[in-house]
């Protein structure tokens, strides 16, 4: 990759990005008096970056109120197309499937508004649809066609409303996958107005602007790889490069992430952001992100005796107690940093950009560490920088070397 491109996409297992405590120094380096395993940590000036948090981690004091009252979800439906017992088999399959074609996908999306009435024809009587299905022979031809029409119903229930809404066309909806473009092409509908696209991410494999949308956005699903590729005919997933399978996993943080990142409550008005409080006990973040082990970054579920160790449980209530106080503002700067530009090509969006030009002419006058952090600040106050991209030793690296 040209080294004027610095772009690492979406962290696996992260939700937020860009910078809080720019001008608080950063604790030192704290290390276990231990032999082997050596256990280091650093608490990072810029936690929002580590940010992890799904719904079941926190309250909601103004959620939605789901529209679709009637009791049946998901698992309803695939059970209506399953042969006897078939689905308690493959259970976990049909979910990931499911999750990840366009109906599910959309069924995911109606349930996450929440509030668009679903559509019932007139002439439908669901009460009696299920009595009539409760009095067939089990499993005989008549059931499973009733069974079928009334997952059809109450499929169409859901995806009505989105066409009528505008974020899908009929002709889109089809049997097939929930690609990042098909994802990105709805999400963009939805939230284009709300999350207008800055520009300048330039895919080698996409000229789309809602695909180009969802990478500036950081949706998780959309990772980019090093050469620029996102990909965009494969499912979502968490890693770069093709993806030919359903992961449930990554559509699931993607709800997560609008869910509680972006605007994602549907109002008369307009999109409004969910306010939520950490709840008791939960920590937003993990702390495997930033605990090495023997200079290195160690998985605790592939090695477990790892996290058994004094200095492993030190080094995690550390950083548990300098995080969860920081909680609200981690939120709050994930959340603005969610709506901001993305640096992608260093020449043009830093060097030769005018909005920088005064700071980078007194650093090229002075070259102090001053002038450095000036930039730096201006930088991270205007773009949605990613980790790496997140340091005045990068900024530095960039002033001194890129053209």
């Amino acid at each position: 990759m040209n080294r004027k491109i610095v772009f690492s996409g979406v962290l696996a297992f992260t939700l937020g990005f860009s910078a809080l405590f720019a001008t608080s120094p950063v604790p030192n380096i704290a290390e276990a008096a231990v032999s082997s395993p050596r256990i280091t940590y650093k608490l990072p000036p810029n936690p929002e970056k580590y940010l992890f948090l799904n719904v079941q981690m926190v309250s909601i004091s103004n959620p939605q109120v789901d529209a679709m009252q009637q009791g049946y979800d998901k698992v309803n439906y695939l059970l209506d197309f399953a042969p006897a017992g078939a689905h308690w088999k493959t259970e976990y399959d049909d979910k990931a499937k499911f999750s990840a074609s366009k109906k599910g996908f959309l069924w995911n999306v109606y349930h996450f508004i929440g509030v668009l009435p679903p559509y019932f024809p007139p002439n439908v009587n669901l009460n009696e649809l299920d009595e009539r299905i409760k009095n067939a022979e089990g499993y005989s031809k008549e059931e499973l066609e009733l069974r079928e029409t009334r997952a059809n119903i109450q499929m169409n229930a859901r995806l009505q409303p989105l066409i009528d809404a505008g974020y899908v066309k009929p002709e889109e909806i089809d049997d097939g996958k929930a690609t990042k473009e098909f994802v990105a092409t709805v999400l963009y509908r939805m939230f284009g107005e709300a999350r207008p696209y800055h520009g300048g991410i330039d895919l080698k494999d996409s000229q789309d602007t809602a695909v180009r949308w969802a990478v500036e956005v950081g949706l998780p699903g959309f990772t980019v790889d090093s050469a620029g590729y996102l990909y965009p005919q494969s499912p979502l997933g968490m890693d770069p490069g093709p993806n030919e399978y359903a992961q449930e996993y990554a559509y699931d943080r993607l709800f997560q992430y609008i869910t509680l990142i972006l605007p994602g409550k549907k109002t008369a008005s307009g999109w409004e952001y969910y306010q939520v409080k950490l709840l008791p006990g939960m920590v937003p973040m993990q702390v495997r992100d930033v605990i090495q082990v023997n200079g290195k970054t160690v998985d605790p579920y592939s090695d477990y005796s790892v996290t058994q160790t004094t200095a492993y449980k030190n080094a995690s209530k550390q950083i548990v107690q300098y995080v969860v106080p920081r909680f609200p503002q981690m939120l709050n700067q994930a959340r603005k940093d969610a709506l901001k530009p993305r640096v992608w090509d260093w020449s043009r969006d830093l060097i030769h950009h005018s909005k920088f030009s005064r700071e980078i002419a007194a650093y090229r006058k002075n070259k102090s560490s001053k002038n450095v952090n000036a930039v730096y600040q201006a930088v991270r106050g205007y773009y949605n920088l990613s980790i790496r991209q997140d340091s005045a030793a990068i900024i530095k690296s960039v002033l001194d070397n890129v053209k």
